[in-house]
């Protein structure tokens, strides 16, 4: 049965109307949210539909990566729209952050977006699945801690209110550097923020934006060197054809009918790929998390290396360097005293790290403690286009078998739009 839960509209009396599911997932949203659905866990068969929807944890095989890592003591930093700290699934998960568009007290812990954008990354990231008698929505590093940097209230985003969020996230020991948002242009305040990212060891993740269908525009940041450009794919791990794709995309993650907590205390589906760089993020503080030694140039490099390959071995321009495969990530040998360097900076990401100095490879085991992660998942745009990856409020989703932010191009320093 779907549910369908009607919720206040600024300035709109509308409420929620059904739409059959098949219609739903071929919906594109335009410039307006009017009209779309939130859905919320009412009973516990609508909770367990909620969980048993989170497809990427299944193809994850997020239970076995529990029992080695969960994200503890790791920090990222999402750079959207704020965050509701007080959404069941995020409660204790949202730390104290900051604003960079208005009130200088801002402390990111709201997300008065409209469409929960931030809300829902820092979900995938970092949800705990405590709502619902622990059937909420979880995030794939469930123990990780989300640094809130608020940079849009809508869908358009300045560059320098980003470049001012990454670097006050590197400021404040974010390991990981979410931004799901991008600009057609290398804007120079952007550049060198993610510059000072990498500089201060943040593993900085950038969405690809969804503008695939129009000539696959370079995007920044998530085309700045060092920064992992994230790609889409679906279910059947099959590239996404929304995504935008190139020369420098670097991995893929699961951006279609993604589920995650949104800033009404209920839930929402979308597909974009802002999630996809949420779940590339959640992996790295798994990463950090389990192997506190690596630096961020040695956790981009395991993260490369471990991808599985549905485009075959090498890289290309949808798959870049493969699908990310955190299990795989985590259970792969260490090499002590290896390359630190990010391998995004140079142009063999895939060669062998240096060895000791006395030439032997040396093996370690699982470490303990944290790193804090800034994922990059804001999309800047001069113009909104077709929403790929608008939050959908959807009706209480039937569990799958089995188991749109655009970027387009850009000018002004204004007026850009988030994936």
């Amino acid at each position: 049965m779907e549910l369908f839960v009607p919720f206040p509209r600024r300035r709109s009396s509308r409420r929620c109307t059904p739409i059959a599911l098949p219609v739903l997932r071929r919906f594109l949203v335009g410039s307006t949210l009017a009209g779309l659905c939130a859905f919320a866990a009412d009973t516990p068969a609508e909770a367990v539909v909620i969980r048993t929807s989170e497809w990427p944890l299944t193809q994850f095989q997020a239970d076995e990566i529990w029992h080695i890592s969960q994200g503890q003591g790791i920090t990222v930093a999402v750079i959207d729209s704020g965050v509701d700290a007080g959404h069941p699934d995020l409660n204790g998960q949202v730390l104290q952050g900051a604003g960079f568009i208005g009130d200088p007290r801002d402390n990111g812990q709201t997300d008065i977006s409209g469409d929960s954008h931030g809300t829902a990354i820092a979900g995938i990231i970092a949800g705990t699945g405590k709502a619902s008698g622990g059937y909420g929505m979880t995030g794939l590093a469930p123990k990780a801690k989300v640094l809130p940097v608020r940079v849009s209230t809508n869908t358009t985003v300045d560059p320098t209110a980003i470049a001012q969020g990454i670097k006050y996230a590197a400021d404040h020991h974010a390991q990981v550097i979410n931004v799901s948002s991008g600009t057609a242009t290398p804007d120079p305040l952007l550049r060198e923020a993610v510059n000072y990212a990498l500089g201060k060891d943040a593993v900085v993740v950038a969405s690809a934006g969804n503008d695939g269908e129009n000539g696959n525009p370079a995007m920044y940041p998530a085309s700045f060197p060092g920064v992992i450009d994230v790609t889409g794919t679906d279910s059947g791990r099959h590239f996404w054809p929304v995504s935008e794709s190139g020369p420098r995309s670097t991995l893929a993650a699961p951006a279609t009918d993604i589920y995650s907590a949104n800033d009404r205390g209920q839930y929402v589906r979308a597909d974009g790929t802002s999630y996809a760089a949420g779940y590339v993020s959640a992996a790295a503080a798994l990463v950090r998390s389990a192997f506190p030694h690596l630096s961020a140039g040695q956790t981009i490099r395991r993260l490369i290396s471990t991808a599985s390959r549905p485009g075959g071995s090498g890289h290309d321009d949808q798959y870049g360097y493969g699908l990310i495969d955190p299990l795989a990530a985590l259970r792969a040998p260490t090499v002590i005293n290896g390359a630190t360097t990010n391998p995004l900076l140079s142009a063999d990401p895939l060669g062998k790290p240096t060895n000791t100095s006395d030439g032997r490879v040396t093996l370690i085991a699982l470490g303990g403690a944290a790193v804090a992660l800034i994922s990059a998942s804001v999309w800047i745009v001069v113009r909104r286009r077709k929403n790929r990856s608008a939050m959908r409020n959807d009706p209480t989703p039937t569990p799958p078998r089995g188991t749109s932010r655009n970027a387009g191009k850009s000018g002004k320093k204004k007026q850009k739009s988030r994936t």
